[in-house]
Formats: structure tokens, sequence, C-alpha cells
């Protein structure tokens, strides 16, 4: 009995070790997107200070309503 199982597991053994196949190597990873980070910086700068002058500019009247 011992005999006949290690032979079935032997052959089952083989079995799945000729089963697994080599995977090709999987594909280089894409290059980052080459962007100008200049294009639209100036907008962005302008809308910030605009934004921030909004900002102080509320905060002064809401103080001068306070007092």
């Amino acid at each position: 009995m011992v005999a006949i199982l290690t032979i079935v597991l032997s052959l089952l053994n083989g079995t799945v070790m000729h089963a697994q196949v080599d995977t090709p190597p999987p594909p280089p990873p894409t290059p980052p997107p080459e962007l100008p980070l200049d294009s639209g910086i100036i907008l962005l700068l302008i809308a910030g200070l605009i934004y921030g002058s909004y900002i102080v500019s509320k905060r002064i009247r809401l103080a001068r309503t306070r007092s």
C-alpha cells in the first residue's frame, strides 16, 4: 500500500512540475510623460495672488465689522 501511494504521489508531483510554464517577463514600464512645467505657471501664480488678496481683504473687512 505504501509503495502504491509513493508511486502515485511521485507521478502527481512530476505532472504538476511539468504543468508549470515559464511566463514571459513583464514589459518594461512606460516612461513618464514629458510635460513642460512652466506652460501655465504664470496664470497659476496670478490666480494665487488674486485669491490671496481676496482672503486678506475679506479678513480685514471682517475685523473692521467686529470692532
